[in-house]
């Protein structure tokens, strides 16, 4: 039976991704952080769990112990969103944003390759439509969205010797419970900053959050992005890129026909309360 690593497995779009292919026969080592999601996770039939912060260069090191001696697939989709002005995002949150959702997965990658190698599998990274466009307050996820698509594709080109394929998830909005908190988490990232920024940054602020309210009430279901993984797994053609949802593919059409300084002026206008 086929088998395949899924990291952030706990919840949201990880835990979908696992209970769809551990259904289709799919033999899943999914990672999660909590005992509660391990718990959960080990009700699944063909889910064996493992404990796993992606961020623990030692734990990681030690993955492949845990895992088959053949591996058919890796799914890198543990990562999180820090949102909030780039002037005013601290440094240390900014690192943390990048280890987890860009060095982490390349830690991750190095270390099952071998058994893709062996497995003749693939590698999946689960990016964003933020990987192809920047939006103000949310500079941070997006360049490690940006940073990991280059990889990906660097990655891509240098497995071709092994037809390894490497593919690219780039959602939109998903419906999970990540988005469901995001308007609370962007009400404390406001809380937390000085009063300087918050006057700097009011109108930035408040158009943004309104836009998350729409965007969040807009999001598509996590199936779009379960048959993505699905096929970028299984098919005999797997795509370089997947494109979820219609809004997406037109964002990325509009950004790459459009001159920036047209396409700044309808992010401005659109994340802006006047």
């Amino acid at each position: 039976m086929p088998s395949v690593l899924v990291t952030g497995a706990g919840r949201g779009i990880g835990l979908a991704i696992t209970e769809h292919m551990s259904s289709q026969g799919w033999d899943v080592y999914a990672t999660a952080r909590s005992d509660s999601a391990l718990e959960k996770l080990g009700r699944l039939a063909r889910v064996h769990p493992i404990p796993l912060d992606v961020t623990d260069r030692d734990a990681v090191a030690g993955l492949a112990d845990l895992l088959p001696a053949e591996l058919h697939g890796v799914v890198n989709n543990a990562g999180i969103a820090v949102i909030g002005p780039v002037e005013a995002t601290p440094i240390g949150e900014l690192s943390r944003q990048l280890d987890v959702n860009v060095t982490a997965q390349i830690a991750v990658t190095q270390t099952v390759l071998p058994k893709i190698r062996v497995g003749h599998g693939r590698v999946v990274f689960i990016s964003s439509v933020s990987g192809l466009i920047s939006t103000p307050t949310t500079g941070g996820y997006c360049a490690s969205k940006h940073a990991i698509e280059a990889l990906a594709d660097a990655l891509r080109i240098e497995l071709r010797p092994w037809r390894i394929p490497v593919s690219l998830i780039e959602p939109g909005p998903i419906r999970t419970d990540m988005w469901g908190a995001m308007l609370d988490e962007y009400d404390h990232m406001t809380k937390q900053l000085s009063p300087q920024h918050r006057d700097l940054y009011a109108s930035h602020l408040a158009g943004s959050r309104k836009l998350l309210g729409i965007m969040q009430k807009r999001a598509a279901e996590p199936k779009k992005v379960v048959k993505a993984v699905h096929h970028a797994l299984a098919s005999k053609r797997p795509k370089s890129r997947y494109l979820c949802d219609t809004a997406s593919r037109a964002q990325k059409v509009a950004s790459a026909i459009s001159p920036s300084f047209v396409t700044d002026a309808v992010l401005a206008a659109v994340t802006t309360s006047k």
